[in-house]
């Protein structure tokens, strides 16, 4: 038993098939997925359903199935503000509506002014911003009801984002940085400052808030439970922006100017060193060792975070959209898993009336005859499985998009552990050789078992 796999999803840049890896083995393809287009960025990762949620270079958001092996537009119309927290809900603006485009249907709302912003929180309710004259009207709702449960007035604000836990949300004006609970809407602090915020993060856990100013050659870190600016951190230079490590260990910090990055150790808030990269909406990364991956023209380059020294080169990795996440998806599925269950039929107990009578004189011993051998069963042929969903509209949406020429592709519901699993399979098939030819014509990933479901 083992937590999540560290994985990188690596898709080219200008559009082509997607790859998987178990990190860091970055030179052994452990999947093949499907062409996607250039990516402008990621949003959000879902776990539980395999989804990678991201805004196509047209500005589109979309979603990669890793199970599926599939790509899905969300909705091609002119969006703002797109945003996820899960990587299954996707929300955005469009025009005067809050939308959310979600696999199981789409939902839209009209607040009481033009939105906008949206910050989607890890809870599942969603922070909406409106500009209404010289101030920044705050709204929170859980989708899909409409009703506004808490309303904040605040002056007019910029960029808006919250931290990891979902439970601060942080507004920049021109020189304050504004705090409000995630939960209703409460001014936690506010902090000024002598120059504009131009950036921020916030640390995973969200004791502390590193804020980048303009004009300024320093960041200020923020303590959660003061709300006072706690310590500063010296800069070669004035910075531009910010990006937090996942998991807490690493600032990255984007200077004003070059093909640079300052690093910083969130521990101890000492600046470690500068790093050699361009600055893209992927990279530099912190990968899940600590090691930052850093690209360098066409070439992805490994740097050990203490020593900032280069320790492997993936050579044409820049070429790559690069996303670091944990998913347990890659692993080998045993072939039991897939199979219903069977229980054997109860035994039923026959009570002869004569029992009740007085035993009888035994009677003579004899030898018992030579037993026969039950007979073995044929077997019931092989059977192909190219996906078990709990849904079944999502389950004959997905047997209509495997293309078969020699066979047809069903969808039949088995219970497995008292669930209803639609598995879409085709079969069965006499030979295993069968069955695997048709795997291998649909293109799809596929598995054979023997038997039916």
């Amino acid at each position: 038993m083992r937590g999540p796999d560290p994985i990188v999803i690596r898709i080219p840049r200008a559009g082509g098939a997607a790859r998987g890896y178990v990190y860091p083995a970055l030179d052994s393809v452990v999947w093949r997925g499907p062409a996607v287009g250039a990516i402008d960025r990621a949003l959000a990762f879902d776990p539980e359903g395999g989804l990678l949620s991201f805004v196509t270079a047209a500005g589109n958001p979309a979603r990669l199935d890793l199970r599926l092996s599939r790509v899905s537009i969300a909705s091609r119309a002119k969006l703002a503000s797109i945003s996820s927290a899960d990587g299954s809900a996707i929300y955005a603006v469009e025009g005067e509506r809050v939308r959310r485009f979600t696999p199981a249907g789409d939902w839209d709302f009209t607040p009481p002014a033009p939105p906008a912003s949206i910050i989607p929180q890890p809870n599942g309710s969603l922070i909406v911003t409106a500009r209404e004259g010289q101030r920044t009207t705050v709204w929170r709702m859980r989708a899909p009801d409409p009703r506004l449960l808490d309303t904040a007035y605040l002056p007019l604000a910029g960029t808006a984002l919250r931290n990891q836990i979902g439970d601060r949300v942080y507004f920049m004006t021109d020189t304050a940085l504004i705090g409000l609970d995630g939960r209703d809407l409460s001014v936690v602090r506010s902090v000024r400052f002598r120059t504009p915020v131009i950036s921020v993060a916030p640390t995973p856990s969200g004791d502390r808030v590193y804020v980048a100013n303009s004009d300024s050659e320093e960041l200020g870190v923020i303590d959660r439970y003061t709300g006072r600016i706690s310590a500063t951190i010296d800069l070669p230079a004035q910075p531009r922006e910010l990006r937090m490590d996942p998991l807490g260990r690493y600032l990255l910090v984007r200077p004003a100017s070059g093909d640079s990055a300052w690093m910083i150790a969130v521990g101890t808030n000492r600046l470690v060193g500068s790093i050699v990269t361009e600055w893209k909406s992927d990279l530099p990364a912190v990968a899940p060792d600590g090691a930052v991956a850093t690209l360098r023209g066409s070439d992805v380059r490994i740097i050990e975070p203490e020593s900032l020294q280069s320790v492997r080169t993936i050579e044409g990795g820049g070429r790559d959209f690069w996303y670091f996440t944990s998913w347990n998806g890659f692993r080998a599925r045993a072939a039991g898993l897939d199979r219903p269950v069977e229980f054997a039929r109860p035994e039923t107990l026959l009570i002869d009336s004569a029992a009740m009578a007085p035993p009888a004189e035994p009677a003579p011993q004899q030898l018992p005859e030579p037993s026969q051998p039950a007979p073995v069963p044929a077997p019931a042929g092989y059977t192909v499985s190219f996906a078990a969903l709990l849904s079944e509209a999502a389950a004959v949406a997905a047997a209509r998009e495997i293309p078969l020429r020699s066979s047809s592709v069903r969808v039949v519901a088995t219970e497995t552990a008292g669930t209803r699993v639609f598995r879409v399979i085709a079969g069965p098939f006499a030979i295993r050789a069968e069955a695997e030819r048709v795997g291998r014509e649909s293109g799809r990933p596929y598995w054979v078992y023997q038997g039916e479901p």
